[in-house]
């Protein structure tokens, strides 16, 4: 007799032998408790018995990893699982044997909830072989396994030392405020057990819930500070020496014959290292160290073209205009002039007369002093400025 019973019992229950991924308390106990759950469960049908209330669903997220962040696209891609929690009513039991059950997600009803900021089309969160935990309650504890694409507002005006705050925005896609009402979890976002990104590192993270019309959703947000060791040691240290060898060509006199040489070959060197790092570099605009490189580049332009017109002026054999001359020596450029020296001559002075290759090397003079001077105040202005923002971030 007890033979034909559990054969009955396994021919009743032979469409409910899916849903049950684990009993734990026992088999036999187990699948008996499956028979009568979902004998008359449906899917489709909102699991509350009130429905003049509202399903309360609570919301926590797992970051297992950060995988990247997109500047130009705007699009940030985690690594991570939802911990969501409700009741179903319909799937309550006492005194069965059993603790509580792991069904396939599928095999009963759940949230439909979706990524409303997510860069790609609506998807259904989880898999089939993800199992949702059921307790003696009702309580369901469902938790979908995802890489998730959002979108997210980028400003790399502090690039490399710049921080981005991207969300995470969850809805419930079909359902009315008064039909399902997500909320937050207690424990919002842990990332206890999240794989550190060698591009990016978690300053600080929050997350809230918020009803908005007949709508509720959850946000969960991320302020990401990107690592900047990688920027300084292959592209702001070389730009900074590069800029100054550009400076330095205005030591080089005029007959050496080599000045227009090495103006080219550092300009000509600057310009290739920046197609060569334009590739690290956000393909967004308004950083400041994007101005900071134009600035540079323009002080390369304005050297290639003094230097050549140095070296013509330096070979003029015509004389030399008396407002150069005045110029000159109100500037107080006797070290610039091969000799100037005063000589008393019948009571008289006589200065020595001036020539081009005099007004080339006070051109020189003056323009070292001017691009140094302004090289050293741009890029402290600009160090300054991003070390503010690196105090900021901590």
């Amino acid at each position: 007799m007890e033979k034909i019973i559990r054969i009955a019992l396994f021919i009743i229950s032979f469409d409910a032998i899916p849903c049950l991924g684990q009993a734990v308390g026992g088999g036999d106990a187990g699948l008996a408790l499956v028979t009568s759950l979902f004998s008359n469960y449906s899917t489709i049908v909102r699991p509350n018995k009130d429905y003049s209330k509202p399903m309360n669903v609570d919301l926590d997220m797992i970051l297992v990893g950060i995988n990247g962040l997109d500047e130009v696209e705007g699009k940030l891609t985690t690594t991570g699982y939802l911990s969501v929690g409700w009741t179903d009513e319909y799937l309550t039991w006492k005194d069965a044997g059993v603790m509580q059950l792991y069904i396939p997600q599928d095999r009963i009803w759940k949230p439909d909830l979706t990524l409303k900021n997510g860069f790609t089309k609506l998807t259904t969160l989880g898999s089939d072989f993800i199992l949702a935990k059921i307790e003696a309650t009702g309580f369901v504890w469902w938790q979908p396994f995802e890489v998730f694409e959002s979108k997210c507002s980028i400003d790399i005006t502090h690039f490399p030392f710049d921080q981005q705050t991207c969300d995470l925005v969850f809805v419930v896609w079909s359902y009315f405020i008064d039909d399902v009402n997500v909320t937050k979890g207690t424990n919002g976002i842990e990332i206890e057990n999240m794989e550190e990104s060698a591009q990016w590192s978690i300053v600080s993270t929050s997350a809230k819930e918020d009803k908005e019309g007949s709508e509720s959703k959850v946000t969960f947000t991320l302020t990401l500070q990107r690592s900047s060791g990688y920027y300084i040691f292959n592209i702001i240290i070389p730009v900074i020496f590069l800029g100054l060898l550009n400076v330095f060509t205005y030591v080089l006199p005029a007959d050496s014959g080599e000045k227009m040489g090495y103006a080219m070959t550092v300009f000509l060197s600057f310009s290739v290292f920046l197609t060569i790092v334009s590739s690290e570099l956000p393909k967004s605009s308004g950083s400041y160290f994007g101005y900071y490189l134009m600035a540079l580049l323009g002080f390369g332009v304005i050297t290639v073209c003094v230097t050549a017109f140095e070296l013509r002026m330096h070979h003029w054999q015509s004389r030399v205009p008396n407002w150069v001359k005045t110029i000159i020596r109100c500037a107080c450029c006797c070290c610039c002039c091969e000799d100037n020296r005063v000589d008393d001559v019948e009571n008289k002075k006589k200065v020595r007369k001036v020539t081009w290759p005099d007004v080339t090397a006070f051109v020189d003079f003056v323009m070292f002093w001017i691009l140094f001077i302004s090289f050293i105040a741009l890029t402290g202005v600009v160090m300054v400025i991003l070390k503010l923002r690196i105090k900021m971030s901590f």
